[in-house]
């Protein structure tokens, strides 16, 4: 029984639903199919109508231009529409729409309604308070307003397909004009295939936590860790799931109908990253990056021993409130704890006020494209909403060790570490390798010919050896948007990682003896490439299953972080 199941099972004894919620959900279902289909035609007409489609084909060049232009228009008249209301009211009425969309992919919903949550925030109209009923948030619910939320999500679905085909574009689609509709793609069976297999993998298994090019955030906490914090994932669909009314220290279990799943992570990786880049004199980190470990950290305290409703709240809907006193008197007391953690950690970044910290995250800038996560912090006078969701991505996003400077010492921190993460992944499975395995950062020497390139990763089950290279490339917004040079260089760095490293496993397995090895116990020995994230390439030398566990599941010449992990057998964190 998987540990979800079990939790909830543990959890089902008492239900908890929100009825104001399900009477929203209700008058959405029944408005939909109509307003949804209106808006929808609507939005495309007015940006066609600003950008005719041309009558001949597309090349994937002019198409990503030609959607570039229709993605702006789009975006400004969404942006219109969202000065109605305050983002903190927009994010209240988007968080409550039900499962109305077509998700060919289990990655379209969650993607669609981070969207429509951006694009939200773009508002400008100030909220002066949360609106309150016996005890939680209550905005007015009218047909109008209905009518006004499902045409921000249409027209939102709308950019989602733009989107779409920009991604599409710049990996070599070329598109067919349409009257009066968006143009389509034009038959080409080897790209389709390569991205039909690449959207096959991705949402089979999901970047999660090596997305800034190694494993910063750490699934399990250990005794000595920083003090750990929860983050949260969306679910493609609502689903009942366990959560606490209360505190987790004193609450009592709960099961209610939610959309995102909490988890606690440790960020023992962050500290270790950083103390070693600190001891190189390198600077990589965003000064965003500790005002945002500071506030989970304190909302995390917050959840853990104080909060009634926080967690019904969290589960449901992805975000928690409270009012400004309140959390800034929170932030104000466990701050002296976190300060002697963050002090050694982050020296040049030492905030000493509450204030500090929110005015901090309150100023990181809205980015449409690349699309990047929305503002953590929604002000309503007195009230503040805290978006968990957007945390979470954005700490993701902070923790890439990248910097803005492209210091090779800041890539050769992150490629160290990102091997590090590869081989204890390993080491957690039955692939562990014995004592007399060739061990991690081992270079191989056949007689009568140079060193080859060492190991950076191994794994070892009876008789075959696992010989991984890792490539820690992070999964930046350039790359989630599809740009064309972006997605191009990772796809040759892959290419080119694959066909030297099959040269590698060819070498060795027709030298089984070398002059510094002995490889001859070894019936096989596997050579595969390992990204943090899911690479896209055309099909074939990279895209090859060289192996097929007990379980069916494929090991190719390229693979992810995760689809590794799901091969040797680990339990997922």
């Amino acid at each position: 029984m998987s540990k979800r199941r079990r939790a909830l099972k543990a959890h089902r004894a008492r239900l908890a639903l929100d009825n104001q919620a399900l009477e929203f959900a209700a008058l959405a279902e029944r408005e939909w199919p109509r307003t949804g289909t209106t808006w929808r035609q609507h939005s495309l007409k007015a940006a066609l109508a600003t950008h005719p489609p041309v009558e001949q084909e597309l090349d994937p060049q002019t198409a990503g231009e030609y959607f570039t232009a229709l993605r702006r228009t789009t975006e400004a008249a969404i942006r219109d529409l969202t000065q109605s209301y305050p983002s903190v009211q927009w994010l209240w009425y988007l968080r409550r729409l039900p499962d109305l969309f077509d998700d060919s992919l289990s990655t379209t919903g969650p993607y669609d309604r981070a969207l429509m949550d951006l694009m939200a925030a773009t508002s400008n109209k100030a909220c002066p308070q949360l609106p309150l009923q016996d005890g939680q948030i209550s905005f007015p619910v009218t047909d109008g307003i209905m009518r006004r939320v499902l045409r921000l999500s249409a027209m939102t679905i709308t950019l989602s397909d733009i989107h779409s085909r920009l991604r599409r574009a710049s990996k070599g689609v070329a598109f067919s004009p349409q009257p009066e509709d968006l143009p389509v793609d034009v038959a080409n069976a080897p790209v389709h295939d390569a991205i039909k297999l690449y959207d096959q993998r991705v949402c089979a298994n999901p970047t999660g936590l090596t997305s800034p090019g190694t494993r910063m955030l750490s699934p399990e906490w250990r005794d000595g860790d920083p003090l750990p914090i929860f983050l949260v994932s969306p679910l493609p669909s609502w689903d009942m799931l366990p959560t606490w009314q209360g505190s987790l220290d004193r609450g009592i279990p709960m099961t209610t109908r939610g959309r995102f799943q909490p988890h606690l992570v440790s960020l023992r990786e962050v500290r270790a990253v950083l103390a070693q880049t600190s001891a190189l004199s390198i600077r990589w980190w965003e000064p965003e990056l500790p005002a945002m470990i500071a506030l989970l950290q304190a909302l995390s305290h917050y959840l853990t021993h104080y909060t009634s409703a926080g967690w019904l709240s969290l589960v449901r809907y992805g975000y928690v409130s409270l009012r400004r006193e309140a959390l800034e008197e929170l932030l104000s007391r466990t701050l002296p704890t976190l300060q002697a953690e963050l002090a050694a950690w982050l020296p040049l970044d030492n905030f000493t006020e509450a204030q500090q910290i929110l005015e901090r995250l309150d100023h990181m800038p809205l980015r449409l494209w690349p699309q990047e996560p929305g503002p953590v912090v929604h002000w309503a006078g007195p009230d503040i909403l805290i978006d968990f969701e957007a945390a979470s991505r954005h700490l993701h996003r902070l923790c890439t060790v990248a910097g803005t400077t492209h210091d090779p010492k800041v890539a050769k921190v992150r490629a160290d570490h990102f091997e590090q993460t590869v081989q204890h992944l390993i080491d957690q499975t039955p692939w562990k390798p014995s004592q007399s395995a060739p061990i991690r950062g081992f270079k191989p020497r056949p007689r009568g010919t140079k060193v080859l390139t060492d190991f950076d990763a191994v794994g070892e089950l009876s008789d075959t050896l696992l010989i991984v290279s890792c490539k820690s490339h992070p999964y930046t917004a350039s790359y989630d948007a599809g740009d064309h040079k972006t997605v191009r260089n990772v796809a040759s760095l892959v290419e080119n990682a694959v066909t030297k490293w099959a040269e590698v496993v060819a070498t060795l397995t027709g030298r089984p003896v070398g002059a510094n090895y002995d490889f001859s116990r070894y019936r096989r020995i596997l050579g595969t490439v390992c990204l943090p994230h899911t690479p896209y390439t055309s099909l074939g030398p990279a895209t090859e299953v060289i192996d097929t566990n007990a379980q069916g599941q494929p090991l190719r010449a390229a693979n992810s972080f995760e689809e590794l992990a799901t091969w040797l057998g680990a339990e997922k964190g």
